[in-house]
């Protein structure tokens, strides 16, 4: 069976959320505890590193069959190029250039499909994709700051929203490729990824205490998955 490397890449400080990575989320679990409780369940993954400047985790990590790779300050900041950032953080991985590698954010944490996600990456990848990305669809009608419409126009040309071309916003839940692809492109996203594309709800992303608040009550009360 195919395998994976999973890099886990968690700040100990936030700016909009404090200790978003760390502070209780749901059955007194943090965000970090529930998505390496999530991807240690997986059939599909070998190695889960911990990308970190906070070094008060490296006991309970390498505890549960993790292993915390330490990250240094400079490279856990919103100054550094993130490309800079992710350079770094995949350089210090102990795997072969070969080998696949996710990178997975703690902010989704209502995605639970991950190993569909990783079968999909196995499956697609061995055809014409090198990589995947997880991503959501929308259609609503854009315009800019200046009164432009992007994927539409005003007046009688306007259509109805279902026959709007398909967008997609990047989620941010996983990236997958192999490492030389993450340090050539100095990027999480390949040239060529497999869109994997899961529901609004499974996207929702905590960026702020808003969203950190909502997802919290969507996460208990999950006969809203109804809605998918």
């Amino acid at each position: 069976m195919n395998k994976i490397n999973i890099v886990i890449p968690v700040k100990k400080t936030s700016d909009r959320v404090k200790n978003k990575n760390f502070k209780e989320f749901y059955k007194k679990k943090s965000l970090f505890q529930l998505l390496i409780q999530k991807l240690r369940k997986s059939k599909y993954v070998k190695n889960i590193f911990i990308s970190s400047n906070k070094t008060s985790i490296e006991k309970e990590v390498n505890s549960i069959g993790c292993r915390f790779i330490y990250r240094e300050d400079k490279y856990c900041n919103n100054i550094i190029p993130w490309s800079e950032m992710i350079y770094h953080t995949v350089k210090s991985l102990p795997i072969d250039m070969e080998d696949d590698l996710a990178w997975c954010h703690t902010t989704t944490p209502l995605f639970d499909r991950y190993d569909d996600a990783f079968k999909t990456y196995f499956n697609t990848s061995k055809s014409k994709n090198d990589g995947l990305v997880i991503v959501s669809s929308f259609n609503e009608f854009i315009v800019n700051e200046n009164k432009k419409p992007i994927n539409y126009s005003w007046g009688p040309w306007h259509q109805y929203s279902q026959n709007l071309e398909k967008l997609y916003t990047i989620t941010g839940t996983m990236f997958a490729s192999k490492k030389i692809n993450f340090l050539k492109n100095r990027y999480v996203i390949s040239k060529n990824p497999h869109f994997y594309e899961i529901s609004r709800y499974e996207s929702l992303d905590i960026d702020d205490n808003y969203d950190f608040e909502l997802a919290k009550l969507l996460i208990k009360n999950k006969r809203l998955k109804k809605y998918d």
